[in-house]
């Protein structure tokens, strides 16, 4: 389970991003985060993969609170969160092959496993015959699928996505939120910032507006 007990969080230029935030995401549960510009979204999805830390209140993660966690047990707890962007700032002058197996080099994973672990997650977003293809070669749709690929190769429990859908035409955002699907069904907790108030009905999942306070 995600859970946010009495959350705030505020930049040092002032900016207000969020405010006593209380939410809870069951384990295995697909949801929607929504709300208009500086609501606090992505604030909400860099705390809990542990990018930002809260100015008040306490995140935790299946009961253990992130503020316990030492510096050095941090990578580890990172390649549990896969986290896509909106741009999936893929390498250019790298295959997809090794953009997949970036997280996984940085790990120190063998080169056996990478093989087998990227194959299964190009797999799994039906990009196996573009391995060896470059980024430039790819459509807006297939970058993002490598963002997805590229996300869940560390096999996480946690998937997060902001604004996956944000640069693709309707067809392709409703093709992605399907991957996304596909994954919540084998059991990983996915939390989604998206503003395409259509597709996310369309989705029928929980939805969680947060409004954008005044700093």
């Amino acid at each position: 389970m995600i859970e946010f007990k009495r959350v705030s969080k505020k930049y040092p230029t002032g900016q207000l991003a969020l405010y006593n935030v209380n939410l809870a995401i069951k384990s295995g549960e697909m949801a929607f985060l929504t709300g208009n510009s500086g609501a606090g979204k992505s604030t909400l999805l860099k705390l809990i993969a542990l990018l930002e830390r809260p100015t008040e209140g306490d995140v935790s993660i299946a009961g253990t609170s992130l503020k316990s966690l030492t510096k050095a047990q941090i990578p580890d707890y990172r390649r549990k969160i896969g986290f896509i962007y909106q741009d999936p700032r893929l390498l250019s002058e790298q295959s997809i092959f090794d953009n997949v197996a970036l997280p996984l080099h940085i790990a120190g994973i063998c080169h056996d496993e990478i093989e087998h672990r990227v194959h299964a997650a190009l797999d799994k977003v039906n990009l196996s015959n573009k391995e060896k293809c470059s980024p430039l070669m790819l459509s807006a749709g297939e970058k993002q699928r490598v963002g997805i690929a590229r996300a869940v190769v560390n096999k996480p429990t946690i998937l997060l996505a902001d604004e996956p859908t944000g640069n693709l035409d309707p067809e392709l955002a409703e093709d992605i939120m399907y991957t996304f699907s596909q994954f919540n069904e084998l059991g990983t907790t996915v939390l989604i910032a998206s503003h395409d108030h259509a597709l996310i009905e369309q989705m029928n999942k929980r939805t969680i507006v947060l409004q954008k306070v005044e700093s």
